[in-house]
């Protein structure tokens, strides 16, 4: 933020609105307490899209591990069909979660360059539901006998996955982008406290809510099978059909990425962001060596926007190590339940612990705990809740290396699986921290026409974390899953106290970010206004948004 901030006075009693700059350093505004705007009704459309992409994707990849890993046994109390064993359920399981990240970089691609967000994700809808079929046809009893289990699973992973990379990559800053307000709001309560609405911290509210509802469609393992998943997918994705006039669309640029990529080529050569400004460029008698330089679109503020987005990217790249120990929750924690006393608990059921323990913890933190810390002048930034989601997901893999090493050394299948379940709760934890901050990063430091390629690079992570643990598929099996546990959770502290280190002196809130620049929009049938437009549309015609009394 700059050394000033924008407040609206507003009354709804007199209907009069007066706009005025105040030093935030006045002690007067300071010091008063922060709190986050109401959330746009028509992003509740689009989070329909990840509900029911996530419900369809967890309603499938849950019981992929048994699908693979064990055999065909109708009456058996491990439910199975293709037999290939752990260590090939685990690598499969993996490159799917691999492939379904990776491809966000495809489906940013196309939507920031070729199609724009919401067409983007019309396509990768349909091949999502392609997937859906091969892998529903090919999973029947029949198809299973005949042969066509593991080839069909293939083609399904593959098809699903250049779903999910559409969707993935486009659902968050299309989301998020539907909330237009970029200035503070000085806001009298009706207990009579003066309160500033932070466009910050509503983008905050935004993601954890967004992350909520994904948790929500992760519960469907409880209730469907594949054919069920599909239905719902088709019902979940005819719904954000409703409000697509009124959505906020940011055109595509056909060359967005590539002079993002340029930028920072001049940025590299000239060593430093600062030093690749035109007016740096211009004072040093450097402007005409490089020929992008010297676009109209090539200005100061251009190139900081993209400064932000390296350095949003220099964050993600320790979030490969968190991935790693979050994935094995969806493959090896299953097995190792396996080992244990089940007493009529599926292994895989306590997956469910994970979206279970998020879904009430979020609203206790959004409800609760930020609201009390901001009250207390406490600023828990994004360094600190990332932080802080390493050390959970670290004591995650440390329980699990202590369960597995008593799973060794007691009787066959005498632990009661529930055992395991703070493994799982302590997992949703450090979610609630790292993943939805990382998607509040990789928004609000994204130049407005690269918000779907840095998603992306955000959801690469799980992509790149996919690829190690198909790496570590050999010590995936017995003897080596103790020490394989606590590498992982030692790997993840070391990890977390590093990046700590690195970025903890830009924690601070407010720092190096700016939060919802005006867009370009599209209007219905009209084409696309301009940036003021746009805001006007938010605004009022007078430019001045009018915010009622709660």
């Amino acid at each position: 933020m700059t050394t000033d901030i924008e407040l609206q006075r507003t009354s709804l009693d007199r209907h009069d609105t007066t706009e005025e700059k105040i030093p935030e350093a006045d002690s007067e505004w300071a010091n008063l307490r922060r709190v986050p705007d109401k959330l746009p009704k028509i992003a509740l459309l689009i989070l329909a899209v990840e509900l029911g992409e996530r419900f369809t994707y967890f309603g499938l990849s849950g019981p992929i591990q048994n699908y693979i890993n064990n055999p065909y046994a109708p009456g058996s109390d491990l439910p199975g069909a293709l037999g290939k064993g752990q260590a090939v359920a685990t690598a499969l399981g993996n490159f799917f979660k691999f492939w379904a990240y990776a491809s966000t970089i495809i489906g940013a691609i196309v939507a920031d360059q070729y199609l724009g967000k919401f067409k983007a994700i019309l396509v990768a809808s349909a091949a999502y539901v392609v997937g859906l079929v091969i892998l529903v046809a090919t999973a029947t009893p029949s198809g299973l006998q005949s042969g066509a289990g593991f080839g069909g699973l293939i083609a399904a992973m593959i098809t699903i996955g250049l779903g999910t990379g559409g969707i993935k990559a486009n659902v968050t800053p299309m989301c998020a982008e539907q909330y237009q307000n970029a200035k503070p709001i000085l806001k009298t309560l009706k207990s009579g406290e003066k309160v500033v609405v932070d466009p910050e911290l509503t983008v905050q509210k935004l993601f954890m809510w967004f992350y909520w509802v994904v948790n929500v469609g992760a519960l469907s393992p409880l209730i469907t099978v594949n054919v069920e998943a599909r239905h719902s997918f088709w019902l979940a994705y005819l719904i954000p059909l409703i409000g697509h006039k009124r959505y906020v669309k940011v055109p595509p640029q056909s060359s967005a990425i590539v002079d993002a990529i340029k930028t920072t080529t001049i940025a590299c050569r000239e060593k430093g962001f600062e030093k690749a400004k035109p007016t740096a460029l211009i004072e040093h008698g450097k402007h005409d060596k490089y020929r992008f330089a010297r676009r109209e679109t090539y200005t100061d503020e251009y190139v900081e926007d993209v400064r932000r987005g390296v350095k949003s990217c220099k964050i993600f790249l320790f979030f490969p190590f968190y991935f790693v120990c979050w994935i094995q929750i969806w493959n090896n924690l299953i097995s190792q339940a396996s080992e244990m006393a089940l007493h009529g608990t599926p292994n895989d059921l306590l997956q469910n612990l994970d979206p279970i323990a998020l879904i009430i913890f979020i609203p206790f933190l959004d409800l609760v705990v930020y609201p009390t810390l901001r009250k207390l002048k406490i600023d828990f930034d994004p360094i600190s809740r990332i932080f802080a989601g390493f050390l959970l997901v670290s004591i995650s893999m440390v329980y699990a290396s202590v369960l597995q090493h008593y799973i060794y050394i007691s009787p066959a299948k005498s632990i009661h699986v529930w055992i395991q379940a703070p493994a799982y709760i302590f997992v949703a934890f450090s979610e609630a921290f790292i993943i939805i901050t990382g998607l509040e990063l990789a928004f609000t430091q994204a130049p407005k026409n690269l918000r779907s390629f840095i998603s992306a690079l955000f959801w690469l992570t799980i992509g790149i974390a996919a690829a190690i643990c198909i790496a570590l598929s050999p010590v995936s099996q017995d003897p080596y899953l103790v020490w394989m546990y606590a590498g992982l959770g030692i790997t993840g502290f070391v990890a977390g106290c590093t990046f700590f280190v690195c970025f903890r002196k830009s924690g601070k809130q407010g720092e190096d970010t700016v939060i919802l620049e005006a867009v370009l929009v599209e209007t219905n049938g009209n084409g696309y206004q301009d940036e003021k437009s746009g805001l006007e549309k938010h605004y009022g015609s007078d430019g001045i948004m009018i915010e009622s009394v709660e």
